[in-house]
């Protein structure tokens, strides 16, 4: 996408970026800083890194959970733009917890998409789930493809897509696949690419859930961005997914990772756990009609830019979420 600079009534857009301390949430605060836009985050920094906030971005402590903190967030500036990046993102933690799961992403959100209304904001990017929303996809799920979550996560994240509707805001829902890049963690929140990663450069076997073959569609953080600057492009209400189309085995991700990092190989494999699905693929046709955005970046030359990017092998702290 052609990144130029982002203008509401002619000038410098302002946006909230919550969860903007996070993975996605800080690439999405610097493109729109270095854009020229008005950036602000609001993060409770419990997976967030306030490293990741770009300098001269106002961080602002505080949990979507809580309507004091939301409330003070819209009440310290104006918005143009809200960018919901902040949630709970493990599939695990949510079959584990689904109390939690639920507080965060479905009533999180619905807090904070009303405190948005309220101050008059005029565009809500919501980052939801491609990859949990659609559950097992035989075909490359398409936006009109029925969900199907096979997790509470995903459940959740399709509660709040609803409830995003409902409540009357310019919307744009963004379903990503499984997105991997710099700056994902690699323990009990990180994607299994940061995991492989912590893993490969510490000379340590990769554990696998199940038999390697289930299949997913990684998609590159900043294929992620350039989806979310097309959405602030537009004022039409959407749901895209955002993905590369791609169908890779968790096996055969493994090996073009050992592949890159020119490290040996070696696989441990362990029982499959609740919540996975066996396969899961995207269809971004939707988006890609557009003329805003793609085409997506090569999973190899992605994991090559992530690799370049990688911090010094430190031990590993959790298992893979593979």
């Amino acid at each position: 996408m052609n990144r130029t600079v982002l203008v509401s009534n002619g000038a410098p857009l302002r946006a909230l970026v919550t969860g903007g301390a996070g993975f996605i949430g800080s690439h999405v605060a610097g493109t729109l800083d270095a854009l020229g836009c008005h950036v602000e985050v609001l993060d409770n920094l419990s997976s967030g890194d306030p490293t990741n906030v770009p300098p001269g971005v106002p961080l602002r402590i505080g949990d979507i959970r809580s309507h004091a903190d939301v409330r003070a967030a819209f009440g310290a500036a104006r918005f143009d733009a809200v960018v919901h990046c902040a949630g709970q993102t493990s599939v695990l933690r949510s079959m584990l917890d689904p109390s939690l799961d639920w507080d965060v992403n479905v009533m999180g959100t619905r807090r904070l998409a009303m405190a948005a209304k309220a101050s008059g904001v005029r565009r809500f990017v919501f980052l939801s789930s491609g990859g949990a929303i659609y559950g097992e996809t035989p075909r490359p799920a398409g936006e009109r493809t029925m969900p199907a979550p096979c997790s509470y996560y995903g459940l959740h994240k399709y509660v709040a897509e609803q409830l995003l509707q409902v409540e009357g805001l310019p919307y744009a829902i963004l379903r990503p696949s499984n997105v991997y890049g710099p700056r994902q963690r690699s323990d009990a929140e990180g994607g299994v690419v940061a995991i492989f990663w912590q893993r490969l450069l510490a000379g340590e076997p990769l554990d696998v859930h199940g038999d390697g073959q289930q299949i997913r569609d990684f998609v590159f953080v900043a294929d992620v961005v350039d989806a979310v600057l097309a959405a602030l492009a537009i004022e039409d209400k959407v749901i895209w997914n955002v993905a590369s189309g791609e169908a890779t085995s968790i096996i055969n991700l493994a090996t073009a990772m050992a592949t890159v990092a020119g490290r040996p190989l070696e696989v441990r494999y362990r029982p499959r756990r609740p919540g996975d699905v066996a396969r899961s693929l995207l269809s971004t046709v939707t988006l890609r009609a557009t003329g805003l955005w793609g085409p997506p970046l090569p999973l190899v030359e992605g994991l090559r830019l992530t690799l370049a990017e990688a911090p010094e092998a430190v031990p590993v702290v959790s298992a893979a979420l593979a």
